[in-house]
């Protein structure tokens, strides 16, 4: 009896030992993405400028916003209609604790980088953007997608499109997104700027799923060196939210997202704003 007393009080010690290690282990990877985020899961950082202007809010009794853009900000797949802007602007809404009013999406599906930079020109155009707090955008998938498409395929199912066309047209399109971004800070010194950056909408397609990405990463990596240049964009990460299971939250068209996809969206761009 004494024997097997004498290994057993040892014995019941490492367990103990061990079964606290991997407790502790447990709880450090659960609390891994918060200490030191992975990337596509950080959260963006508002710039200096963007949290000064995040501070004048407080004075304002309520928020003006403008969306424009795209099919994206026109809120294309979801079948309610109402994308992300409504529930991006509720969210903001509740955690300042005054409203959020959006004075009009002025967004227009398959618009392009060119044809934003001249809709800004115009008058109603120029004064909805200098009256705003904060304007929600979305452009660019058009330019690299649609615009790099040669004959054959349906976009929605990749077929057609191009990745090395659509490498080759990367650097002018980034100019054209320069040119929107100085014409948005021409028009509006101190508004907020929400840029919604690009997702991969054929990552389930294993022929486009590495070049489309290397594509949106330089893309997306360029609208935030421009965004910290200018101190008052906050570019919104989205190409997490679509890489795993993606077909949840795509609509029909494989390309647009569905209900789901545009609340995760909304989510983001809450948090951004923040």
């Amino acid at each position: 009896m004494l024997r097997r007393r004498s290994w057993l009080w040892p014995a019941l010690g490492t367990v103990s030992l061990l079964c606290t290690a991997l407790l502790l282990y447990g709880f450090g990877w659960a609390l891994k993405d918060t200490w030191a985020p992975s990337a596509g899961l950080a959260l963006p950082t508002p710039t200096p400028a963007a949290s000064q202007a995040g501070g004048a809010w407080a004075d304002k009794p309520e928020i003006r916003a403008v969306a424009l853009g795209d099919s994206l900000t026109r809120g294309i797949g979801d079948a309610t209609g109402k994308g992300y802007v409504s529930a991006s602007l509720a969210q903001l809404a509740k955690s300042l604790g005054k409203p959020v009013k959006l004075s009009g999406n002025l967004a227009v599906s398959g618009l392009e980088a060119a044809g934003l930079s001249k809709q800004l020109d115009g008058k109603a155009m120029r004064d909805a953007v200098a009256e705003a707090d904060l304007v929600l955008l979305t452009i660019g998938g058009n330019d690299l997608f649609r615009s790099s498409q040669q004959e054959g395929g349906s976009i929605a199912e990749g077929g057609g499109v191009d990745p090395e066309l659509a490498n080759k047209r990367l650097p002018a399109t980034q100019e054209r997104l320069q040119a929107v971004f100085a014409k948005l800070r021409e028009l509006n010194p101190s508004a907020r700027i929400a840029y919604i950056a690009l997702y991969n909408p054929f990552y389930e397609l294993e022929q486009l799923r590495e070049p489309i990405a290397a594509i949106l990463e330089s893309w997306n990596g360029y609208a935030e060196k421009l965004a910290a240049a200018d101190g008052g964009i906050v570019v919104v990460p989205t190409a997490d939210l679509f890489r795993s299971q993606s077909a949840l939250y795509l609509s029909s068209d494989h390309f647009h997202p569905n209900e789901a996809g545009y609340a995760r969206i909304a989510i983001r761009v809450a948090q951004a704003l923040n």
